[in-house]
């Protein structure tokens, strides 16, 4: 990955007060399951965070939804967080935390973030700065209405997001996160705070839908994600049919439409 395919959003050299900072980075989601493309995430982002602003990146949290977010064929979340330990085991930076997964109910990520800072800040005396890690398709879900027409995200979750925490985008094909925040008309002092990083050189576009596809239809996952997560999905029966769908009520769809499971 070349410095030269990593740009910010407004395509300047400006950092700020994060330029050299010691850094966390933070990714939300279901991982069903865990994939390279979710570690892969973490290693481009440190490559420009590291290599183009000279921060210090020290960690990398894994945060998998819980089990009370209405999204279809979510597995339970003690699946969902072995599997990332599997995949993070001989990672020296990245690891899973089961804060999130282990909550009573849905959490927004804006919740998520403001409880991994204050644990940051108990720890480190608050010198790590905490970030935001994710997708272009998630960026692309700012924007989205759910089908009785509220907003997917709180349009103040977003600008909160941006502004006390900053976020590293991962460009996915398909996806537009540019025009997505100039959708958002944000002030430009906000956008300063979003990386958009564009892997050319090395992109993935594996995803858990594809994986849990494969799986269904009989297909090697192989070279996909991690060996062990691959023998923990065999030995467990994982994703083979109806049985790993979740029921979901219709009313709680309505408000909380499948896609994606961070917001």
């Amino acid at each position: 990955m070349f410095l030269s395919d990593i740009f910010t959003f407004n395509c300047n050299e400006r950092m700020g007060s994060l330029r050299g900072a010691r850094v966390a980075l933070i990714a939300c989601g279901s991982f069903n399951p865990p994939t390279y493309m979710h570690l892969r995430m973490f290693e481009c982002a440190r490559d420009v965070l590291e290599k183009k602003y000279g921060c210090d990146v020290v960690e990398g949290i894994i945060s998998p939804v819980s089990d009370h977010f209405p999204k279809p064929g979510l597995l339970p979340s003690k699946h969902r967080l072995r599997m990332v330990e599997l995949a993070t085991r001989n990672s020296n930076w990245i690891h899973v935390d089961d804060w999130e997964c282990a909550q009573g109910t849905w959490t927004r990520t804006i919740a998520v973030l403001k409880h991994f800072k204050m644990m940051l800040s108990r720890r480190d005396s608050g010198n790590t700065h905490l970030m935001l890690l994710c997708g272009g398709d998630v960026v692309d879900s700012f924007t989205k209405f759910t089908p009785s027409g509220t907003h997917l995200w709180e349009p103040a979750d977003v600008s909160e997001i941006i502004r006390d925490f900053g976020l590293v985008v991962i460009y996915r094909r398909n996806s537009q996160p540019q025009a997505t925040f100039r959708k958002l008309s944000l002030a430009k002092q906000l956008l300063d705070n979003v990386y958009v990083v564009n892997d050319d050189v090395l992109p993935n576009d594996i995803s858990s839908t594809r994986l849990r596809a494969a799986i269904k239809s009989g297909h090697s996952i192989k070279y996909c994600t991690d060996d062990a997560v691959i023998e923990y999905i065999a030995s467990n029966g994982l994703y083979r049919g109806a049985d790993d769908e979740k029921v979901v009520d219709s009313n709680e769809r309505e408000k909380l439409i499948s896609e994606p499971s961070v917001r």
